[in-house]
């Protein structure tokens, strides 16, 4: 295994660096990649936010007009960060979770309680990409757009289905990693 972050060569069973103290992520080419391409996606949206807001303000303070629709843009790509920010947090192992099984079951309860948490993360995932894909699907057949440079808005709304589908793939990943710890170690 390979450290995200310095890139030190470690041993399989490791999960925090003891060079960095970084918290190792699963490894895989596409899980990297993927991470990889939402980090930049990440960083990119947050920047054109922050610059689109503070060049919102600049121009209503001081030519009193500004952007058309660019608050719609913004709220769009709001969208984008949290979804993609969701989707590195669920890599990570940082999304939202009930502690309090910890404190309870044994170590093996709590590897089949996280089986079956992934298992039925997958399903609920599952029916969000569904869902979101029908939704965006109906995006694109209403044909708005936004103000803003006459942008469709269905191609904003992708990231739902997008994020949705990254998050479920990455549950049924750490699930079969579960499952293949759990009977092996049994």
């Amino acid at each position: 295994m390979i450290c995200h972050e310095c890139g030190k060569v470690l041993n399989d069973n490791t999960r925090i660096c003891p060079v960095c103290n970084v918290v190792l992520l699963e490894t895989g080419g596409f899980f990297d990649k993927l991470a990889k391409i939402e980090g930049y996606l990440l960083s990119t949206c947050l920047a054109i936010m922050v610059i689109m807001v503070l060049f919102q303000i600049f121009l209503r303070n001081f030519f009193s007009s500004g952007i058309a629709g660019g608050d719609a843009i913004v709220r769009h790509m709001l969208l984008w960060v949290g979804f993609l920010g969701a989707g590195l947090a669920t890599r990570g192992g940082m999304h939202i979770r009930i502690d309090i099984a910890s404190k309870i079951l044994s170590p093996k309860g709590m590897q089949v309680a996280r089986v079956f948490t992934d298992i039925f993360s997958v399903i609920v995932g599952s029916l969000l990409v569904y869902a979101s894909f029908n939704f965006v699907k109906l995006e694109y057949k209403a044909a708005d757009e936004l103000l803003f440079m006459h942008f469709p808005i269905w191609m904003m709304e992708s990231i739902i289905p997008i994020g949705f589908s990254i998050i479920t793939l990455r549950f049924a990943s750490k699930g079969i990693q579960n499952f293949l710890r759990l009977v092996k170690e049994t």
